[in-house]
């Protein structure tokens, strides 16, 4: 892995990035906690370059490295990434409970930019029925013991997402995808090659 600085006309956003340039691009959001950033995804980052995918874990604007935008940014930061990263479409967002929501604000808002999604316990904000107009696969990881967004709230999610797929765990707290790496990176990458 190695740093990244991706320059947005808004600021910059710092990131660990692995895999090669022209490899097909996902990113990992993490949570809202200042505990979260860009090593939220670490655990995945090189299975999932290994896989042949490009992946940028970031630290959101006011998080970590990236200084803090005017104001708070969630899918506006994202689509300033793709931009100056110069990606139409990205091949999936990973999203960790606030950036799961952001993955799925911005997958519903400009369902062109974003090809699939991996989430871990989402904080999605929206009506169950907004998930109805998804146009993109989702896996959804979620732990039973999280104790913060319950799985039964990933269960009732997932009912909302015409093509999803929840993978449940006995362990993994708030964080199930990366918290079960070894069990579910293989999945994520059957997922983003199926």
């Amino acid at each position: 892995m190695k740093e990244i600085w991706i320059n947005t006309p808004r600021g910059r956003i710092f990131g660990m990035t692995a895999g090669k340039e022209y490899d097909p691009l996902i990113i990992g959001l993490h949570g809202w906690s200042q505990r979260n950033g860009w090593h939220t995804w670490e655990p995945v980052i090189e299975p999932l370059a290994a896989a042949g995918y490009r992946v940028i874990s970031v630290d959101m604007p006011g998080w970590g490295q990236s200084p803090a935008w005017e104001k708070t940014a969630g899918k506006s930061a994202v689509v300033a990434m793709l931009d100056a990263l110069e990606i139409k479409q990205a091949a999936a967002l990973m999203g960790k409970s606030w950036g799961g929501g952001v993955a799925l604000d911005l997958a519903l808002s400009f369902p062109e930019r974003v090809e699939k999604l991996i989430l871990t316990a989402p904080a999605f904000r929206g009506s169950p029925a907004d998930l109805q107009r998804l146009t993109q696969a989702v896996l959804m990881a979620w732990a039973e013991d999280d104790p913060v967004i319950p799985i039964a709230v990933g269960r009732q999610l997932i009912r909302s997402i015409p093509n999803g797929k929840l993978i449940t765990y006995a362990t993994g707290g708030h964080s199930a995808a990366p918290e079960n790496a070894d069990d579910f990176a293989p999945k994520a990458i059957n997922f983003l090659k199926s």
